[in-house]
């Protein structure tokens, strides 16, 4: 990534008062990716697109970032509240035109960059075994396969990815 990306990438915490814009962004995701989640779209949007779910959905989260290319979400991510040491990487999701740009890598970093300030051992999250980009990019990351494989109710499998931050 050159320089002149990396300036335009930045990201933004979100509080419970940003609901809208992480509406916008999963709604956009479940659209996008629907084999990709645990929920669906038809879960998420009509009669339980309610403010409250949405605002506790961020509250429940220890972090939710947004990424901006050229101040435009292209991204989101989140992570559950550390337990043991660890917490888990949620919700990942890049829009598909701003792919290959960084917008992933700094997600991820940053989610990192957050568990080790607060000493944690690890993160943990789970892919879908047949979304390979995903796969991929985690890898890069210094995830690894724990062997752990879960399967859906949708008859997909999920995979468990770990990745140290220090010794436990």
């Amino acid at each position: 990534m050159d320089d002149a990306t990396i300036e335009k990438i930045s990201i933004s915490i979100l509080t419970e008062t940003d609901w809208q814009l992480w509406r916008s962004l999963r709604l956009q995701a479940l659209a996008d990716a629907p084999n990709a989640f645990g929920s669906t779209l038809e879960q998420w949007s009509g009669k339980s697109d309610q403010e409250s779910r949405w605002r506790d959905r961020l509250r429940n989260s220890a972090l939710a970032l947004v990424c901006l290319f050229d101040h435009q979400p292209a991204g989101m991510v989140a992570t559950t509240t550390p337990t043991a040491g660890e917490t888990e990487l949620v919700s990942l999701w890049v829009s598909p035109e701003f792919r290959g740009r960084g917008v992933g890598d700094r997600l991820i970093g940053e989610v990192l960059r957050w568990a080790s300030e607060r000493d944690l051992a690890q993160v943990r999250l789970y892919v879908r075994e047949m979304n390979r980009a995903a796969i991929a990019l985690y890898e890069r990351h210094g995830f690894v396969d724990t062997g752990e494989r879960c399967d859906e109710m949708d008859g997909m499998c999920e995979v468990s990815m770990l990745r140290a931050l220090r010794q436990s």
